[in-house]
């Protein structure tokens, strides 16, 4: 069996989430999460 590598999204309501959000995003890539 191969192994599949795990996606994440960050997933918002609005736009206007982002500014809260953002500070998630900039973490999953700084542990190198796709």
């Amino acid at each position: 069996m191969s192994q599949r590598e795990p996606l994440v999204g960050v997933v918002m309501g609005s736009d206007s989430d982002w500014p809260t959000m953002q500070a998630a995003a900039v973490m999953l890539k700084e542990f190198g999460v796709p």
